[in-house]
């Protein structure tokens, strides 16, 4: 008997049925992100409270959304992605219900801390991606997935925006909602998930608990600190490093852990999670403030070509279309040549789109190309990273790889990148204002620099694997099954000789 008759048929999805999926379930859970970034005037004056407050809506979201993205990639390596991703965008559709019907702040703030487990749903799907589609297409169908977020960020406040001007801030949450019952219906199209029997191990409880609260504990103390760290932020911060070292000597001594750590004895995934790290300190840490204080501070300051907030979101959009449209194009390369490639020439783009924000703190014509330039090496970068991953690692290891170096050590460094830049920003002030100084922009512009720099280095570093095209048309995560499924009945029935599915 042929291991594929041990298995049940696997329907097979056309290639775009399976890409406009992916597009919608990506945008859901960016729109559930930023439509609050809009609405924080709105919900301040509606509810009465100071910005400290306000800033809960954000701070739930991100928190969950670390935490549920480490663990949901794994839970769906184990019980199958599909069933994982469906239930993960149901809870996440209910907070949307409840932020309208409870109609009030602490409603508003349950709701946010539900739809933050929108936030887990890439790892799945790149999981997903490996048993719907042949080795060569992975690549481009995360890198399409990738490059929806880039857009999605932009498109999705100016439709929060747009909302709330045509009625209150319920109207935006009942918007969310309808997106993400769309988008639950469309997961269930997807092909079921194919999942090992002999992966079905004991629940590793502890490590699935005690990784939460250690990410949640980082990452608030770095949020609340972008002026300074706080005595509570340090306390907070000194926890955090103890659960995870507590975790991970955990998860290295017991037999089925949570995470399987002992992937990364690969060099090739240490090195991307290095690389990840130096990324996550300089590009992405920086993009968030830098940005808005370039493109809406006052032309009277040092740094300032002061735009209006909508027309700095109309050129944030544009750049959101142009590195949409060349995400799929990294991909290809990725397939191709390797996410290696696509990772350095991500690095370097965004090198000089840094480069560029010396010489542009007043001159808009610049200043739009340096931005194009951060704009488009972020979403190359953000195409090779899951893709690097996915290179190298088992298709049954794909959630939790992606989920803890590309998710959860992305968004805990990006945390850390954030408060040094603001750090840096504000030892150097304009007299009587909070604008930096040039020589504060020039010397968060050298951080970065030297953070992407290392990046880049490293990048390089991470020895060539067999790229996806080279891989056969083959469905890697249905061959590995099959291939386990031969080798355990040889093991059960004595030597055989038996060929490698998929080979």
């Amino acid at each position: 008997m042929s291991a594929s008759a041990l298995l049940p048929p696997v329907k097979v999805r056309p290639y775009a049925v399976i890409v406009a999926i992916f597009i919608l379930i990506e945008a859901t859970g960016i729109f559930e992100q930023v439509m609050v970034y809009t609405a924080i005037p709105t919900l301040m004056g509606v509810f009465n409270i100071d910005t400290a407050t306000i800033s809960w809506v954000i701070t739930v979201f991100l928190l969950v959304g670390a935490a549920t993205a480490a663990i949901s990639g794994r839970l769906g390596d184990i019980y199958g992605r599909k069933k994982i991703l469906i239930i993960m965008m149901a809870i996440s559709a209910a907070g949307s219900v409840i932020s309208v019907v409870f109609g009030n702040f602490e409603g508003i703030l349950i709701g946010r801390a539900l739809q933050g487990t929108s936030a887990a749903l890439f790892p799945l799907l790149v999981g997903i991606a490996r048993e719907v589609v042949p080795a060569p297409r992975v690549p481009v169908l995360i890198a399409i997935t990738t490059g929806t977020a880039s857009i999605a960020g932009s498109v999705g406040a100016l439709v929060a925006g747009v909302l709330l001007d045509l009625g209150d801030w319920r109207v935006m949450f009942l918007a969310s909602g309808v997106l993400a019952l769309c988008a639950l219906a469309a997961a269930t199209g997807l092909p079921r998930s194919i999942v090992t029997p002999f992966e079905r191990t004991r629940f590793d409880i502890v490590g699935a608990v005690v990784l939460a609260p250690a990410v949640a504990a980082i990452l608030f103390a770095f949020n609340s600190s972008r002026s300074g760290m706080t005595p509570f932020a340090i306390v907070l911060i000194v926890i955090g490093l103890a659960l995870i070292a507590f975790w991970i000597v955990w998860e290295l001594r017991i037999k089925n852990p949570m995470f399987n750590l002992r992937l990364f004895k690969q060099r090739a995934l240490t090195l991307v999670l290095v690389t990840t790290a130096f990324i996550g300190l300089g590009v992405f840490g920086a993009g968030a403030l830098l940005n808005p204080i370039l493109m809406q501070g006052k032309t009277s300051m040092p740094v300032g070509l002061g735009l209006t907030p909508t027309v700095a979101g109309l050129y944030g959009l544009v750049t959101g279309i142009i590195g949409f449209i060349l995400s799929p194009i990294g991909g290809k390369v990725a397939a191709k040549y390797g996410a290696k490639i696509t990772l350095a020439i991500g690095i370097i783009v965004a090198l000089i789109g840094f480069a560029g924000f010396l010489v542009a703190v007043h001159n808009l014509p610049l200043a739009v190309i340096a931005t194009i330039f951060t704009g488009v090496g972020t979403s190359l970068i953000l195409v090779g990273l899951p893709n690097l991953i996915v290179e190298v690692v088992p298709p049954q290891n794909t959630g939790e790889a992606i989920g803890i170096v590309y998710q959860v050590a992305r968004t805990l460094f990006s945390a850390v990148g954030t408060t040094v830049v603001g750090i840096l920003l504000a030892s150097s002030v304009v007299p009587g204002t909070t604008a930096p100084t040039y020589s504060a922009w020039a010397t968060v512009l050298a951080y970065i620099g030297a953070t992407a720099l290392l990046a880049l280095v490293v990048t390089l570093f991470i020895r060539k694997v067999k790229p996806m095209d080279q891989r056969g048309e083959v469905i890697e995560a249905i061959a590995e099954v099959q291939e386990e499924i031969l080798e355990n009945r040889a093991e059960a029935h004595g030597p055989t000789t038996t060929s490698k599915v998929g080979q």
